[in-house]
């Protein structure tokens, strides 16, 4: 069965056709949110730490429940845990509207919404993509995955696109009414959604919460090709995604450009890596999911330093793009591994330590948020991305299964 024929006959299945819609409405309002908020951040406050605290709230909930979620994603009907964390989401946008709205708008008021945008993040590993790979089966779950990140990663295009238009058109209220408007599709997606997902509680009913929690870390410390997979995540998340609380920042301080170029320059990172998604997805077979997983993270970190430097829009825009084209490689690679590496009654544990890996992001953004406050944008880019490849370096060193050669990788297709 070649790739074509695989997304065709996912996107003819209606009930994937439901989860996957339910990941670009809210994956768009999630990089809507972000990028508005930032740009209102600064211009409120002028502090690149405040800035960098709103992506702290957002990766909260991702140390707090990500490792619980997973759990419970082994255990209750997929289907009630996200309509209800959409449905949630879409009272507190509202809500934020309706405060901005009537002159009632603060940074405390965007800084809440974007904690309860982390809530709703936390589901995405151990709820929607689970549910996602359960539909497609193992034949067809990398491409299900690779489609799936191709559409995230458009999200990562298309979100910041808005966010930045509509602010400088309706301000950032009007940009919280567009993403009530989508957490509210994805309710209406999800009522519709008959999938039955197979799940541990069947016949582990009597375990608990925490038992599942100790298993899925057991599991990761035991295993060191998954410990590595994790490892990886946790530096991108540490070192490379916190550079994009920093566009804002450098866009408006150090470029002096409007609202809607920022939320270009970071669509074109989101735009990279769609692309850089449909590429790897147009492929048959893939040789290897860690090579292109590993080294799209170290390019990701290279390009990132270099975006430090570029001090112009045009030349950072086209660094912008090779940022988002090594992250494809790294985010379509992500959920595919710990789907095929995991046995069944252990992936909604896992993805719940995959969530807990990026909510490390808490620290990263801390990190590059006081780079910012003290150094500038531009040079916090350059010093955490640096900060970063040491550490990526070491891990590969080390990976017997990165550099294994002349087998595929288990699942690969």
């Amino acid at each position: 069965m070649t790739t074509t024929a695989g997304v065709r006959g996912l996107l003819r299945d209606a009930q994937f056709l439901r989860v996957w819609l339910v990941g670009i409405f809210s994956g768009v309002a999630r990089w809507l949110e972000m990028l508005v908020a930032g740009v209102y951040a600064f211009d409120t406050t002028g502090s690149p730490f405040l800035v960098a605290l709103l992506v702290i709230l957002r990766m909260a909930p991702l140390v707090v429940l990500g490792s619980i979620v997973g759990t419970f994603a082994d255990r209750l009907p997929p289907k009630l845990l996200l309509s209800l964390t959409m449905a949630g989401a879409m009272l507190v946008s509202g809500s934020v509207f309706v405060l901005f709205l009537t002159g009632h708008d603060s940074y405390w008021v965007v800084a809440f919404a974007s904690f309860v945008s982390g809530l709703v993040w936390t589901t995405d590993m151990p709820l929607r993509r689970r549910v996602l790979g359960d539909i497609a089966g193992m034949e067809r779950v990398s491409v299900a995955m690779g489609l799936d990140a191709a559409s995230n990663n458009g999200t990562r295009m298309l979100g910041p696109l808005l966010g930045g238009l509509i602010f400088q058109w309706l301000g950032a209220g009007g940009a919280y009414l567009l993403s009530t408007a989508l957490y509210a599709a994805c309710v209406g997606l999800l009522i519709f959604l008959t999938v039955k997902t197979g799940h541990a509680a069947a016949t582990r009913a009597a375990s608990r919460v925490l038992d599942d929690l100790r298993a899925g870390f057991a599991y990761v410390a035991h295993n060191r090709d998954v410990l590595r997979i994790m490892l990886v995540t946790i530096v991108f998340n540490l070192w490379g995604f916190p550079f994009l609380a920093m566009i804002p920042v450098v866009g408006r301080d150090e470029l002096q450009i409007s609202a809607s170029l920022i939320g270009g320059l970071t669509a074109l990172e989101g735009g990279g890596a769609f692309l850089g998604a449909l590429i790897i997805a147009s492929r048959v077979r893939i040789a290897s999911y860690r090579r292109l997983y590993y080294f799209g993270m170290l390019g990701y970190l290279f390009a990132a330093f270099t975006a430090g430097w570029m001090m112009d829009v045009v030349p950072m825009a086209l660094v912008f793009v090779v940022v988002g084209l090594c992250a494809a490689g790294f985010s379509t690679m992500q959920s595919t591994l710990i789907y095929t590496v995991a046995p069944p009654e252990m992936r909604g544990r896992l993805f719940g330590v995959l969530v807990i890996c990026i909510g490390s992001g808490l620290v990263g953004f801390a990190n590059i948020g006081l780079m910012g406050e003290l150094f500038g944008g531009s040079t916090a880019m350059r010093i955490v991305a640096a900060e970063g490849i040491v550490p990526l370096l070491l891990i590969g060193l080390g990976w017997r299964e990165l550099w294994a050669r002349g087998t595929f990788d288990k699942g690969a297709s």
